[in-house]
């Protein structure tokens, strides 16, 4: 992501995903709200990997939801006094995240429509 901040600023995506949890004490409430994508994206997957696809699909959706949301974006808040920063760019690393929840969405989605199917062919005999 690039941002303008006294001067242009190249932010790495790496540092978003380990760090963006820090913007609810710094100010930017609504910005850490979208880094909750991640543990739901987490949790997610976890869910899957437990076979518990019905939770599953609702943690993604939700982590679906508040990744998109960012692309709303046009500014960040940079300090606690509510110095706000225009967003510039958005990177690859952004994309890939992106994409990464909502294949892992549409996947848990299909998975819970494949057992929905599967159970109702098996229940009517057919």
């Amino acid at each position: 992501m690039t941002y303008q901040y006294f001067r242009t600023v190249e932010y790495p995506s790496f540092y978003a995903l380990l760090f963006g949890w820090m913007h609810f004490g710094g100010g930017g409430l609504s910005e850490g709200c979208i880094w909750l994508a991640n543990p739901f994206y987490f949790t997610g997957l976890f869910l899957l990997h437990k076979k518990k696809v019905d939770t599953a699909v609702l943690s993604l959706i939700v982590s679906s939801v508040l990744a998109l949301l960012f692309l709303t974006f046009e500014n960040l808040t940079m300090t606690k006094s509510g110095r706000i920063a225009p967003i510039i760019e958005l990177s690859s690393g952004y994309f890939l995240w992106l994409v990464a929840i909502l294949f892992a969405a549409f996947s848990s989605i299909y998975l819970k429509l494949k057992n929905w199917t599967s159970k109702n062919i098996n229940r009517n005999g057919l």
